[in-house]
């Protein structure tokens, strides 16, 4: 298995992951290739070699001519869509834009579609971003693991105004990753680093993990612009391999278990919502005998951890159970990405789901279901054509 390690030592910026990703033998004239497919002739991208604390590393730069700023999500979509880009490297690159709408929605009250992209909708964001996704493409990592994120203090100059360090936009999103306040002076984690390593973590699947086990085959140093006294400024990109990591995904979720012998099975309708709705992955009941050879329910719920008193409370309430056997449980889990795919019956999601060498594509039943009521036709003929164009859109056909 082949394993991508951001050591994001000083935190993480655009400009900073591609320059790992060169020192770590990404070629240039193969980049600079890539990036000319963005079609921006106002823009010129170069690398230099530099030392920080005399640590050799590179530094991409990235010259921009003339750049009106401002854009919203649709103008960044629409200029990687109508590149030449493979497929893979614009999905990276589009969820890592996706990414930074949504955490600047969600700061300033709006929607991911009318936000304004300011700094990060720059032609040299777009330029850094659409180059880390060139640049893992290249490698083609099976997993994507991270050390944790770790956050500087102070307040930076932004186009809203003076705003606090860390930026209210790294911090939405990279929610759910862990990541560290060192109270370390300057800004160490940048939207676009940011999305970046949020994007990748997402799309392959891996993690934050301190240290993950893997033989090194290669590192990269990529520098920012700033200089600190405290620690050299630096990404470190580790390419390495674990030929005994099994290839899929791991977690661990809880399992809630009770026997139920007293109950009008039709309550299981109710109680099946409430505990979806609740966040449950899964439940189910398997018909069991009891002491006294009463028949009864064995009723399982699937869950993550921070979800268990909660589905705890749904079943103590809707049950008449007086106790729940709770347990850990370690699984293997496919990858999975969703996306929208564009078919003659409308825009149906799907579940794209890497099985090593393969993908499995999953359409939504209930886009399915409504848009072959919509046409009139059999809902397996609606699903035939999702899969069909979802294979051709992942270049499975």
């Amino acid at each position: 298995m082949k394993i991508l390690y951001f050591d994001c030592m000083s935190g993480i910026a655009g400009d900073m992951t591609v320059g790992a990703l060169l020192d770590l033998g990404l070629p240039f004239d193969y980049l600079k290739n890539e990036l000319d497919k963005l079609n921006l002739p106002d823009v010129k991208v170069s690398w230099r070699k530099v030392e920080k604390h005399k640590i050799s590393a590179v530094k991409f730069d990235v010259d921009v001519s003339s750049d009106k700023g401002h854009r919203h999500l649709h103008h960044v979509v629409e200029i990687i869509e109508n590149s030449s880009l493979t497929q893979a490297v614009k999905d990276i690159s589009l969820h890592a834009f996706q990414l930074m709408a949504e955490a600047e929605a969600r700061i300033h009250d709006s929607t991911p579609e009318k936000v304004h992209f300011h700094e990060v909708g720059g032609l040299d964001a777009i330029v850094d971003i659409v180059g880390a996704a060139i640049g893992v493409n290249y490698f083609n990592p099976d997993r994507i693991y991270s050390s944790v994120i770790k956050f500087g203090s102070g307040t930076t100059r932004s186009a809203h105004g003076i705003i606090p360090i860390p930026p209210p936009a790294s911090v939405e999103i990279l929610k759910g990753i862990t990541i560290e306040m060192t109270g370390l002076p300057g800004e160490r984690v940048t939207p676009t680093g940011a999305s970046i390593v949020a994007s990748l973590l997402d799309k392959f699947g891996g993690k934050n993990a301190a240290f993950p086990r893997f033989r090194t085959v290669k590192t990269g140093y990529g520098a920012g612009s700033r200089d600190y006294e405290d620690s050299p400024n630096l990404l470190r990109i580790f390419l390495g391999e674990n030929d005994d990591m099994i290839a899929y995904d791991e977690d661990k979720i809880t399992i809630l278990e009770t026997n139920i012998d007293d109950i009008n099975p039709q309550v299981f309708d109710h109680l099946f919502k409430k505990l979806y709705s609740a966040g449950a992955l899964d439940v189910f009941v398997i018909p069991v005998m009891m002491k006294k050879n009463r028949p009864a329910y064995l009723l399982t719920v699937l869950c993550k951890k921070d979800l268990s008193e909660q589905m705890c409370d749904i079943i103590f309430s809707e049950t008449p159970t007086a106790g729940i056997r709770i347990r850990s449980q370690e699984r293997v889990i496919l990858t999975r990405t969703e996306k929208t795919v564009e078919t003659e019956y409308g825009q149906i999601r799907v579940k794209i789901l890497k099985l090593k060498d393969d993908v499995k594509i999953q359409p939504e039943y209930d886009d399915c279901s409504n848009a072959a009521q919509k046409a009139g036709v059999p809902i397996v003929k609606v699903m035939e054509a999702v899969r069909k164009k979802a294979e051709i859109e992942e270049g499975r056909v």
